[in-house]
């Protein structure tokens, strides 16, 4: 009865020590995509939505980080729990593993091979500060292309309409020069005047003999 107690406890002992190890190794989801205007959808930390960056003197899949001393304190890497296997949101492509700093002993997480970091002057999520160079942002979708405005199309002037004259209406009778017309001239008149007299007159002398 003791042995077999002896044996109980021996392999409760030994799952107890077993536990803490499976419990701390779990997959954690450290990075997601963010939509940031005028860079597409980046890749983000989940703990933070900070942006997140990768250094091009680091060599994928080499398990080593070429940022270490004052480059670090002004990079931080993005670290896990010993044991941890990142994972990413919808949208994360590239593939998520982890190397050992040889600096510090931290398990800093990877894409695609490149250590992933921090930067230390953005400090809001959509930040962007970091892009320059030897540093990068990760691209999962690209921004949309900024549509070029369309001019509106150029209407012709419209035809310009000349001023209507009106026509003065035809007429039968020629401008005056100033002399008068037949109508008014007096001669024709006071020649039958003068024509009627003389005709009196000489009816009169006719007359004039008999009476005597």
């Amino acid at each position: 009865m003791r042995r077999q107690l002896a044996i109980f406890g021996a392999a409760a002992a030994l799952v107890a020590l077993a536990v803490p190890g499976i419990v701390a190794a779990a997959n954690v989801q450290v990075v997601a995509g963010r939509d940031i205007a005028g860079h597409g959808t980046l890749l983000v930390a989940t703990s933070n939505q900070m942006t997140l960056y990768t250094f091009d003197n680091d060599v994928a899949g080499s398990g080593v980080s070429a940022c270490t001393g004052g480059c670090l304190a002004n990079w931080p890497a993005l670290t896990i729990a010993a044991g941890d296997t990142p994972t990413g949101g919808a949208g994360v492509t590239g593939t998520l593993a982890t190397i050992v700093r040889a600096d510090n002993g931290a398990t800093q997480v990877t894409y695609n091979g490149l250590p992933l970091y921090f930067f230390i002057s953005d400090t809001a999520p959509g930040n962007t500060n970091g892009i320059y160079t030897n540093w990068r942002a990760i691209t999962l979708v690209a921004a949309a292309p900024t549509p070029t405005p369309t001019a509106a199309p150029t209407q012709a002037p419209a035809p310009t309409q000349e001023p209507l004259i009106a026509t003065p209406p035809p007429t039968t009778t020629a401008p005056g020069d100033g002399s008068p017309s037949p109508s008014d001239d007096p001669l024709p008149a006071l020649l039958v005047a003068s024509l009627a007299t003389l005709g009196f007159l000489v009816a009169f002398r006719r007359l004039a003999p008999a009476r005597i």
